[in-house]
């Protein structure tokens, strides 16, 4: 047996698991206990090449489940890796696989935990009067949020982003559109829906019948959350303390501007200003007064269509899009 001390991080763990494949250990050998990491590192070029073609949704789904409370949760995913390395690749799709099952029931319960911890901390924020608010100047116009928000400390995600990408727009705007946060080319350009999901918004916009140029558009959050993969950053989906600490800054921009319209372009910014119970595919191109726009829509976001398993799927999810903005429109 082979007892191995990792620190309580998918990464600590990745690294162990990396140096017991190499080493051809099997999970009925290894006893995972947390503290101090004493594996090291395998040598360059000491993982077989096998090893490490492990399917996305497994690297995915183990990061999820990494962050559950289980202290069996070490054992659960090295079973589930040395399974797809050394039986089959595609073990995943077996949904009746017990150690398939207890993977993706691993990652639900962190999932759980994760949006409960968050609540409890949005309360507390809410209550303390934390993130933004402290930085956002009472009754000021566009020009003097916007400088405000370029020195916004509200919450972390200021230390990695390249700079606040605050919103774009007339200040007599009649529409309002807010997604979710700013994407790689928005970090780098200081500007909303100018990627990939940007084209994606623009064509639709066309489609519907509105003039980008008379549209307000902002994000819920205003700092790029991203993990470094190489030279690439990924795209990461803001917590809810995140954009909680970010809500002033929204709701200020909607005070300045008092549009006629509200549009939610996501789950994110559907959920940030119409609250957690609000489901995007059960409540998408309804339309219903709010606090900020008499006239409140909530539709996809552009990049749903870019995550399409396919062709059709995108195509579907774009007319969807397409349809709620002809209506705002």
């Amino acid at each position: 047996m082979k007892t191995v001390a990792i620190e309580p991080t998918f990464e600590s763990w990745q690294s162990a698991a990396r140096t017991l494949l190499a080493d051809d250990v099997s999970p009925a050998d290894v006893t995972w206990t947390e503290g101090p990491s004493v594996v090291p590192s395998p040598p360059a070029g000491a993982v077989r090449p096998d090893a490490a073609r492990v399917p996305r949704q497994f690297l995915d789904l183990a990061r999820q489940a990494a962050a559950c409370s289980d202290p069996a949760r070490w054992s659960a995913l090295y079973t589930v890796l040395w399974r797809l390395v050394r039986e089959r690749r595609d073990l995943l799709v077996q949904s009746d696989d017990r150690d398939v099952r207890r993977l993706f029931a691993l990652a639900a319960r962190a999932r759980r935990e994760t949006e409960q911890a968050d609540q409890e901390l949005v309360l507390k924020l809410e209550s303390e009067g934390g993130g933004a608010r402290q930085f956002v100047p009472a009754g000021g116009g566009l020009d003097t949020l916007r400088e405000a928000a370029s020195r916004c400390e509200g919450c972390e995600l200021f230390r990695h982003a390249t700079r606040t990408v605050f919103g774009r727009g007339p200040a007599d705007a009649r529409v309002v559109l807010v997604g979710e946060q700013p994407g790689d080319q928005e970090d780098l350009r200081g500007a909303p829906f100018v990627g990939p999901a940007g084209e994606v918004f623009d064509r639709a916009l066309v489609e519907a019948g509105l003039d980008r140029e008379k549209l307000y558009v902002t994000n819920a959050v205003k700092h790029f959350k991203f993990v470094a993969r190489g030279k690439r950053r990924i795209h990461q989906t803001p917590r809810l303390t995140e954009v909680a600490a970010c809500r002033p800054w929204v709701e200020a921009e909607l005070q300045a501007i008092k549009p006629e319209a509200l549009v939610c372009l996501g789950a994110t910014a559907a959920r940030s200003l119409l609250g957690a119970d609000f489901r995007l595919m059960r409540d998408r191109g309804r339309v219903f007064a709010t606090p900020w726009a008499p006239r409140t829509v909530a539709t996809l976001h552009p990049s749903a269509v870019l995550r399409g398993e396919d062709e059709p799927a995108q195509q579907r999810l774009y007319r969807m899009l397409v349809d709620d903005l002809k209506l705002v429109a």
